[in-house]
């Protein structure tokens, strides 16, 4: 199974049509019919009924298209990550901070902070400990200051 083909797959269930996801993956009407057969074949189960011209999830289809949109998500989301970091674009970096973090030096970290990276742009979440600790696990968040 390629990630290629979960991919297709998601651009079917998403533009509700063989046609128009696979205009939108570059790809011919046909190619990508047959990348979901393979998929299904890989698979040994049918995720897509089909009908004349529409489509409907099969139970299994619905389940794999849900548990699949996370790892779809954080591809595009590396991704574009990868593409800013290329080309010296502006980067994000969320950080996690104590409710009790609102001193002058943490305010005067942030500041020293954005003066040396201008291009990483901060977002800061205040939080208690198990608001910071699943933040960090969910990736809410890709550090947390802690005591």
């Amino acid at each position: 199974m390629l990630l290629k083909q979960i991919q297709y797959f998601h651009a079917i269930v998403e533009k509700k049509s063989f046609t128009e996801a696979a205009e939108a993956c570059f790809i011919s009407q046909s190619a990508i019919s047959q990348q979901m057969k393979t998929l299904e074949h890989e698979l040994g189960i049918q995720l897509l009924i089909r009908h004349n011209r529409t489509f409907t999830l099969t139970p299994a289809g619905e389940y794999f298209y849900k548990e699949t949109l996370p790892i779809i998500k954080s591809l595009d989301h590396a991704i574009e990550k990868t593409r800013h970091i290329a080309h010296h674009e502006e980067a994000i970096l969320n950080v996690g901070c104590l409710n009790s973090y609102g001193s002058i030096e943490f305010n005067q970290a942030v500041i020293t902070f954005m003066k040396t990276y201008p291009k990483v742009k901060l977002h800061i979440m205040h939080g208690n400990h198990e608001e910071l600790y699943n933040a960090l696990r969910e990736d809410r968040i890709d550090l947390a200051l802690n005591d």
